[in-house]
């Protein structure tokens, strides 16, 4: 067995669980018995049909960002291999009336998985964080983000300014994946701060970091401002951020 074939089965379990619905949920107005005879376009139906695909979105949702994180820290191989899964996934039973969206979704996974580079496959994989939007606006089905931790206090460390741009980078995903535009541009405010100073070891991350907060600052004053435009600047600041982390390792 590969190490990807061993690590497989733990990551679905992760995924299942993080986003099996309650039993709240499953037991509301609409739920169906046991054993009982659904008729077309009853609202028993249409709970079931719907619980289907915000189950299905939620798996999707998470293995993007996971495949995110993955070209953030350099590992390729790996992204494109859970690119390569989410592109073959087998049809879902029940989201027939999504299958042109989705067909776009795994288009654009299968796309991020032949990328040549890092460089391409981080714009690649913001392009199919964009169809995922798409995806769950189409289906009436938007993500729904927990409430946001606070704002890091901004101190003169290193590890001060990383932890809020961690918090930058969790609200510009939600703002791309849930196309809401006050957590897209609560991240961009951060990450357009002034940067610091790296030591001088590390005049390197002191041009990414310059980069990063340019391209933060234009996205916040856009042309225009769709779908397609901000998976392009969030394309160019995942690339930004990979670079840096690569710097030493």
């Amino acid at each position: 067995m590969t190490t990807h074939d061993a690590r497989l089965p733990l990551v679905v379990l992760c995924v299942i669980a993080a986003c099996q619905p309650t039993a709240d949920a499953r037991s509301g107005p609409g739920a169906t018995a046991p054993g009982a005879t659904v008729k077309p376009g009853d609202p028993a139906q249409r709970f079931e049909r719907d619980m289907m695909m915000r189950f299905h979105m939620h798996g999707s949702f998470d293995t993007v960002r996971g495949i995110e994180r993955l070209l953030i820290r350099g590992k390729l191989d790996d992204a494109r291999y859970f690119a390569r899964l989410l592109a073959t996934e087998p049809e879902v039973p029940g989201l027939a009336p999504w299958a042109k969206q989705i067909a776009v979704v795994r288009d654009r996974a299968a796309v991020v998985a032949a990328a040549p580079g890092i460089d391409e496959a981080c714009r690649r994989v913001a392009r199919l964080a964009a169809a995922c939007a798409s995806c769950h606006a189409d289906a009436s089905a938007q993500p729904e983000f927990q409430p946001p931790p606070a704002l890091p206090a901004d101190q003169p460390t290193i590890t001060a300014r990383m932890a809020r741009h961690q918090w930058a980078a969790d609200r510009i995903w939600e703002g791309m994946v849930g196309d809401a535009g006050d957590a897209w541009r609560a991240g961009l405010e951060v990450l357009a701060e002034a940067p610091l100073p790296w030591p001088t070891l590390a005049a390197d991350r002191t041009g990414l970091a310059r980069r990063l907060q340019q391209l933060a600052d234009q996205a916040r004053h856009p042309a225009k401002d769709d779908l397609d435009e901000r998976a392009r600047r969030y394309g160019e600041i995942l690339v930004t951020c990979a670079a840096c982390h690569a710097v030493g390792t």
